[in-house]
């Protein structure tokens, strides 16, 4: 939750004129994360793994996470984006 209002203010500054979309996506991505977490949650306790499974697919959900990011900011400076755009 804290990092709600740090993504939404990164992408108004990259969204340029389409602003608006840009914003009902990240609202739609944040759903969609909620939604996936939990119905993968539920698949592994179903699976019998149990209650504590639930803090590895956290886990793995969250190092997804900072894949997706690693491979944003590799993008960017490939295509040499300003540093302002790049933070």
């Amino acid at each position: 939750m804290a990092l709600g209002p740090a993504l939404q203010i990164r992408l108004m500054d990259v969204a340029g004129d389409a602003q608006t979309l840009a914003a009902a996506l990240n609202h739609s991505a944040f759903n969609m994360a909620n939604a996936l977490g939990a119905w993968l949650g539920g698949v592994t306790i179903a699976a019998g793994y149990g209650w504590e499974s639930t803090g590895w697919v956290g886990l793995l959900l969250a190092l997804g996470g900072l894949v997706v990011y690693a491979w944003s900011m590799l993008s960017m400076r490939r295509q040499g984006a300003p540093a302002a755009a790049q933070a």
